[in-house]
């Protein structure tokens, strides 16, 4: 069966700011039938935006389907983020008591530090992303997966994020991807889903008075969001990423938080520690391959320290005990 491809009449370049047409876009895909809506939240102001706008539709059209909030808790995110993100999470279930909240964590075999410390993996770049699939894709997977029936997932993918978002997502387009870009959605065969994203159309400046106006008078806790971002032009990830070359989101909250200066010390010291030759087993083709067993322990250690200087665990007791399990496997013990 070929997917099936729904447009709504919308006059794409005239869009106004507003949740009238994000509501005709839900609309839309409400025609086409749906058990279950899938909003998966990332902290940020797109998803909170989108969990919001669709939230208030959802309860004025009498709740149809069941919604599942989705927020997939790596372990690295930013700590000022997560914390406003466990903010908004409460607030959201304070004020839709229909609404089923879920917190998905990786798979401990799949955590980053099983992967960096206890298998060698150098840390995450650009030719080999291996964070972003185990961290939270799978464990967003196996929830989408558990839900019997008809599913949309709504998301807050946004064109205009960067050139190389909108290059992604107009080839993903063109080759009948699971794009779900604004009025276009179709059926994803990965999941077996609808994919819908009702602000891909909005502008940067919408988004941020839709956060920092609409949603507080309608009781949603965001009003701080854009100073918690630490301005607008900043970009967020985990505290740990190194697929950028300088993170300006942890500067800033270094800048107005001290105690978390070694969160950003570990990972510029992290990105210099992995590329020495001396810490990677070289494969048979000469090139540099997983991190030494030496190394690991050192990384291990290290991050021990920054606990104890935070008073806070940054890795799971079932996380170590997997780690030294992996150590003393021949495959991941290089002596």
């Amino acid at each position: 069966m070929k997917p099936a491809y729904l447009t709504v009449d919308l006059d794409l370049p005239g869009l106004t700011p507003g949740d009238k047409d994000a509501e005709r876009i839900l609309e839309a895909v409400l025609s086409q039938g749906v058990d279950h809506w899938i909003l998966t939240y990332s902290g940020g102001k797109d998803s909170t935006t989108t969990t919001i706008l669709f939230l208030e539709w959802w309860e004025k059209r009498g709740r149809p389907g069941e919604a599942h909030l989705v927020y997939a808790d790596t372990g690295l995110e930013i700590p000022t983020l997560h914390a406003q993100a466990m903010r908004f999470l409460e607030a959201v279930r304070r004020l839709h008591a229909s609404l089923h909240v879920h917190v998905v964590k990786p798979d401990v075999k799949e955590s980053f530090w099983v992967n960096l410390i206890g298998k060698g993996y150098p840390p995450p770049h650009n030719r080999f992303r291996w964070c972003t699939a185990r961290l939270k894709i799978r464990p967003m997977d196996r929830l989408v997966k558990s839900l019997p029936g008809r599913k949309a997932i709504v998301t807050g993918v946004r064109f205009g994020e960067s050139d190389a978002r909108d290059l992604r997502l107009n080839l993903s387009c063109s080759r009948g991807g699971e794009c779900g870009q604004g009025a276009y959605f179709q059926n994803a065969k990965r999941l077996d889903a609808l994919y819908v994203a009702p602000i891909a159309f909005w502008r940067e400046c919408w988004v941020w008075d839709y956060v920092n106006l609409v949603a507080p008078s309608l009781g949603y806790p965001t009003e701080a969001l854009e100073e918690i971002y630490g301005g607008r032009d900043t970009r967020f990830g985990c505290w740990t990423c190194t697929l950028v070359r300088r993170d300006r989101a942890m500067e800033k909250v270094v800048a107005d938080d001290e105690r978390y200066r070694p969160l950003l010390e570990f990972r510029l010291w992290l990105l210099d520690f992995a590329k020495r030759p001396e810490n990677r087993v070289k494969r048979s083709n000469g090139l540099p391959g997983r991190l030494t067993l030496a190394a690991r322990r050192r990384i291990l250690k290290r991050l021990k320290e920054i606990e104890r200087h935070l008073g806070t665990l940054l890795l799971s007791r079932e996380e170590e005990a997997m780690i030294r399990s992996l150590w003393k496997q021949k495959r991941y013990n290089d002596g």
